[in-house]
């Protein structure tokens, strides 16, 4: 048990962040859940990352439910690949328009990336090289008021001749542009699209290039490893744009990838594994006894433990709750959703008035994020969360279908796997399971 467990509650408050663990909170916090979640998907991962030979291309997906923990777990395959991958980690919500990523945007964004990685090294690209990409920004590049602005704001009009710096100005100056208004990111985006063929062929090459500097420096590299990690956050039909109408794209980035990608992209009933092979599915903490026939779930001991052990690591769980009874109800409520578990308890700890968090505080917490819920679930969605929490999910129209992958997104429903046989199920969110309206449509 960590040394550093809170004692207070502004203490719990503060460990208990909803983010992904990082540095030395991952040694300080971080808790196997091996036995109560299946572990299959990022082993494949890191199996893949072990066969692969140096400077082998690779698009790995990865995907599972906002918050279940997968950039904790892509932090862990970061320490334990280390040696043999020099890490780029990407943050999509910092670099693009989340709620209209493109394909080509991914592009630039690694050449961002990469360029940094580069310049950082004191190391330079083939003049060539250089001089190709500054060819085609010219020649796509739209010198309107907008982008003119966009290019003083990140730090002055792009000058050519200037290197990598020069390339990455490029990249940084069009990102910008893309994150402006509407009309001048059509605008540029149908420009990209003309010079499509040339960015690929340019990006590809700089890959290389890059690939072939970093063995100079490090013989024993695999490679450059790039993490574009909160790309599951892209609304559905944004999913299946970048990963299933433009997954040719994304595969063909000569470099060893993983992106995470949202979970609705399993239901879009196409098939995503011609391109990518198969994907990588991280299940919730199983916290239920899984039974087909029974409407209402029983809960699993070990499941609920190996939750509140996720929270007996960071607090000191005597200390700060009137009773383990309390904080085993805070964990029937996350349902084994990780971030909605400590987003539960840190509401309870703004909840509480005494020392300690009382069932009264955990109530009121999970009143507040189950209003959460009620304010964007629309009415027609609870009779086909009836009946995915009688059957555990089951045979669902198109209509249904393009409903669950919404539900899915918003973890309205959960989808867990058992371990013995690696079966995926799917059942309610237990904040979504406490509304009337879902009572209603359950009994009708």
């Amino acid at each position: 048990m960590s040394s550093e467990r809170a004692t207070t509650l502004k203490q719990a408050f503060r460990v208990c962040n909803i983010g992904a663990l990082t540095g030395a909170d991952i040694d300080r916090y971080y808790v196997e859940l091996d036995d109560v979640r299946s572990p299959q998907a990022i082993g494949t991962v890191s199996q893949q990352l072990d066969f692969l030979d140096p400077g082998e291309p690779t698009a790995i997906l990865f995907t599972g439910h906002r918050g279940c923990g997968k950039s904790t777990e892509l932090q862990k395959i970061k320490r334990r690949w280390q040696l043999q991958y020099e890490f780029i980690y990407i943050k999509a919500t910092d670099e693009l328009d989340i709620n209209d990523a493109d394909y080509k945007d991914i592009y630039l964004v690694i050449v961002k990336y990469i360029t940094q990685a580069l310049q950082a090294w004191g190391v330079s690209n083939d003049p060539k090289l250089v001089h190709a990409f500054e060819n085609w920004f010219k020649e796509i590049t739209v010198e309107t008021e907008q982008s003119r602005e966009a290019s003083i704001s990140v730090g002055g009009k792009v000058e050519v001749g200037g290197g990598l710096p020069s390339v990455l100005n490029m990249a940084v100056n069009l990102l910008a542009q893309i994150k402006g208004s509407d009309k001048h990111k059509k605008l540029i985006r149908e420009n990209l699209q003309q010079g499509f063929s040339r960015l690929q062929e340019n990006t590809n090459a700089l890959l290389k290039d890059a690939f072939e500097k970093l063995k100079e420096k490090q013989p024993n590299t695999k490679g450059f490893l790039f993490i574009f990690d909160n790309l599951d956050r892209v609304p559905p039909q944004v999913g299946e744009h970048l990963f299933l109408k433009y997954a040719n794209q994304l595969r063909e980035l000569h470099c060893t990838i993983i992106y995470t990608v949202p979970i609705s992209v399993i239901y879009s009933g196409r098939n995503y594994s011609n391109v990518f092979g198969d994907l990588n599915v991280m299940p919730m903490v199983n916290v239920y006894q899984f039974d087909r026939e029974q409407v209402e779930l029983a809960y699993d001991p070990d499941g609920l433990d190996k939750m509140a052990s996720l929270i007996e690591q960071r607090v000191d769980a005597e200390k700060l709750f009137e009773d383990r009874a309390v904080l085993l109800n805070l964990v029937r409520l996350s349902g084994g959703h990780v971030r909605q578990l400590m987003q539960l308890i840190r509401t309870a700890c703004l909840n509480a008035r005494g020392r300690q968090i009382s069932a009264a505080d955990v109530e009121k917490a999970a009143a507040k994020e189950q209003n959460n819920f009620e304010q964007f679930i629309p009415s027609n969605h609870y009779p086909v969360l009836a009946h995915i929490c009688r059957y555990k999910g089951g045979q669902l129209d198109p209509e249904a279908q393009a409903m669950m992958q919404s539900m899915l997104f918003n973890i309205t429903v959960l989808e867990y796997e058992q371990l013995d046989d690696l079966q995926s199920w799917k059942y309610i969110n237990p904040l979504v399971r406490r509304t009337n309206a879902f009572r209603e449509a359950l009994q009708a």
